[in-house]
Order: structure tokens, then sequence, then C-alpha cells
């Protein structure tokens, strides 16, 4: 029994449970004198459990907590393990191999249940199985962490993930892509691609600005996918390097095509979260504007609707001073977070960017074309552009015109097009 190795004693003041410190100890001591013995390690997590303090107060946080603990400490000990309060709500144990993991589901929801009253306790629960204990115990409970936060991933609530195979090729091909970027960026395997936006408001609709979208052609995997690896980017704090890429080669492409045809079409590029909080973001974008001779208002830039929600007076602050310099703010994915009409009056913006999901069920006076309508007009009221991305249908192209949308974007009039392809469209323009 991994409890009965004799060391001093750490606990932790909450819960009653060992120290990261003393667990860690007490593990490591185990497998050195246990070592055919197959021990599994186990993450335990509530996911977003600071909500839990924000709607009820600290002191009701505190018992859920205890009485995680309390579960996570008799489930060990049914077990022959041990069990810690790792951090916050993160909970590690360690236990003789099991072959299924319901139960522990189970026994937390239950426990949770006497003092909670919603059957959703948001446990997320990660194990790396280990008959041969082949990894380090380190190793063990990062894999075991990678496999918790799976489970957020996937969209499910009160389950449980095991480390296996597939796992670990994704995280060796994560890494690996986390660790090319620097070679990607100087090699230029990310390509950009232009979705074309169009004005909708005359009798035939014209073509008014682009949308730029990254692909990326590495040279060991072929295409990579976007939503794959930009959350990666995001997640590692690779994304600022990835944005400022595109910024620069957008403002490259708009130039050329001022030489070309004459006449400048503004680009949309996306500016993430992390963009706003650079000490020098507005002066970079400044500084690539003027080294390719184009103006502020050519380049638009699209900040999602969530990134709006943390820190906003700073974030206010920030997009004010874009649009003094003369760019255009676009807030995208409206609608896609919590985004209430009370956000439209007091945030800095030029246009609003519907998401996908406004358009793809509207149909006549259905509840979606209603709830369009109701932001067609107080967007207008405040005199911000509407553009609807996703658009596939005629039939959703004439209820976006006829309810007085601004622009459209989507495969009705293109796909997103390499900078060869969108020079025909400009070149018909300039006919």
């Amino acid at each position: 029994m991994i409890g009965r190795v004799k060391r001093p004693t750490a606990l932790d003041p909450l819960t009653g449970l060992y120290s990261k410190e003393q667990f860690f100890s007490r593990a490591t001591e185990y497998d050195k004198l246990h070592p055919q013995q197959g021990v599994d390690a186990i993450v335990l997590n509530y996911n977003k459990f600071h909500l839990i303090n924000e709607l009820y107060g600290r002191g009701y946080g505190d018992k859920v907590l205890c009485a995680i603990g309390d579960c996570v400490n008799k489930t060990a000990k049914e077990h022959n393990g041990i069990a810690c309060r790792y951090d916050a709500d993160i909970f590690y144990m360690y236990i003789n191999h099991q072959d299924n993991y319901d139960f522990l589901i189970s026994q937390v929801s239950s426990e949770l249940a006497s003092i909670m009253n919603t059957p959703d306790t948001r446990i997320r629960i990660g194990i790396y199985p280990d008959a041969s204990m082949a990894a380090s115990l380190q190793q063990r409970f990062d894999r075991a962490i990678q496999a918790c936060n799976s489970v957020s991933k996937n969209g499910r609530s009160s389950t449980y993930e095991i480390y296996d195979e597939k796992m670990h090729k994704r995280e060796l091909y994560e890494a690996m892509l986390i660790d090319s970027i620097g070679d990607a960026l100087n090699e230029n395997q990310f390509k950009l691609v232009f979705q074309p936006k169009y004005d909708i408001h005359g009798e035939k609709p014209k073509l008014s600005s682009a949308e730029v979208l990254i692909r990326w052609q590495h040279p060991d995997f072929g295409d990579v996918r976007p939503d794959f690896f930009i959350p990666l980017f995001e997640e590692n704090g690779l994304i600022r390097q990835l944005d400022r890429y595109v910024w620069k080669e957008a403002a490259k492409q708009i130039r050329i095509w001022r030489d070309e045809f004459g006449y400048t079409i503004p680009v949309s590029v996306n500016v993430s979260r992390v963009d706003i909080f650079d000490l020098d973001f507005l002066s970079y974008l400044k500084q690539i504007v003027k080294e390719n001779g184009i103006e502020t208002k050519d380049l638009h830039l699209e900040i999602t609707e969530t990134a709006y929600t943390d820190n906003v007076d700073q974030i206010v602050a920030v997009v004010k001073e874009l649009q003094k310099a003369g760019f255009m703010v676009e807030m995208d994915d409206f609608g896609k977070g919590y985004s209430s009409f009370n956000m439209l009056t007091t945030l800095p913006l030029d246009a609003l960017k519907l998401d996908i999901g406004f358009i793809k069920d509207i149909a006549e006076n259905n509840k979606e074309m209603n709830l369009l309508d109701c932001i067609l007009k107080i967007a207008k009221l405040l005199n911000l552009t509407v553009i609807a991305e996703g658009v596939e249908s005629a039939k959703q192209y004439l209820l976006l015109k006829n309810a007085g949308c601004d622009e459209i974007q989507g495969y009705y009039f293109s796909k997103p097009l390499d900078s060869g392809a969108f020079e025909s469209l400009l070149q018909q323009k300039a006919l």
C-alpha cells in the first residue's frame, strides 16, 4: 500500500490531503519499493471552478473542494493509493492500476450531489495508466494532465479520458509543429489566401474588400489545418509571431495590387487578444503601413467578440487609439459568445461581423431572422457596418440583402482564393 510508506506528514490546510511535495515524495519511494506494480496517475479538475466562488462565495467554494478532497482520499485508500490537492481545484491521485474508471465519476458526482443542486459537476479526470512504469513519475502526471484537458476539448462534462497511443502521437505532432514555427516563418511555409467580401447595397453585388486567411504547407506533414494550428499557437503563446507575419504579408499584397490595378482593395486581418496587450502593437501596425506605402484605412482589424470581455477598459483604450490612427476595427464572430446589445453602445467599433451561426438557419420570419433584423436595426442606429460570413445560398443572400445587411462573404460568391486567383477578380473590377 502506497500510504504505508512512512514519511513526515505535510498536509494541505484546507482538505487535509497530502501537499504536492509530500505526495511526490511518497509516490517516488513507492515506485522504488514496488518496481513491478502497475500504478495509475490521475488528475482531477473542476472545470471553471472560479465561477463557483464568484457566484456563491469562497466559503461555498471551499466546501466543494473539501467534498472533492474527501472523495479522492476515500477512493485512493480503497485502491491502495494516495491523493493530494495539487493546486487550487486540481487534485492528484496515485492508485493501483484499474481497468475502468466509471466508478470514480460516480463517486465524485454522488459526493458533490449532497451539497450541490445541479447534477452537472463539471468534473474532468485524466488518467495515465502505466502497468510497466515505463515513463517517469513527472511524465505520467504530465500526460494525465493532457488527458484531463482533452475532456473539455471534447465538449463533455463529468467524464474522463485515458492517455493512449493516439493522444501520445497527437502530443508529439503538436510538439513538432510548435518547434517548427521558426523555420515555417523564415521559409514562408505560411501562405495567405483571400476571401472576397461584397457590398450588396446596389442591384449588383460589388467586390469591396477581402478577409485574409492563413494556410500552412508543412514540408513534412503537408497541409496543416488552421483550426488545429491556430488554437495550438494561441495556447502556447506563439500566435503573436504568426499574426505579425500575416499583417506584414497582407500589407505587401495591398501595395502590389494597388500598383498593378491602380486602386486599393482593403483587407481584413485577425488580431488576437494577446496582440492588443503588446506595448508596441499600434506602433508596429503603423510601421508596416508606412513601409509599404499604404494607408491605415486599407488594413481592417478583426478582433473577436470574446477579446472584449476581459480587461475591457484597457482594450477599449487601445481600440480607440487604433481608430484615431485611421484603422477600421471590426468585431469578429459577433453573437458567438455572450454578447449583449449594451456592448455595442460602449465599445469602439466600425463594423460588426456576424457569426456564421446567425446565418445558417435564417428563413422567412423565423426567430433567427427576427433576431438578425433587430441587430441590423441597432447597427444602423449606431452607424455600424454589418458583415455576414458563411453565406452559401441565394436564399440566404436575398434574405440578408432585403434585411439591410451591408456586406457578405461566403461560398455563395467565392471560396478563399490565393493571390493569383484573387487578381482575376480585381482585373474584372478594374474594367
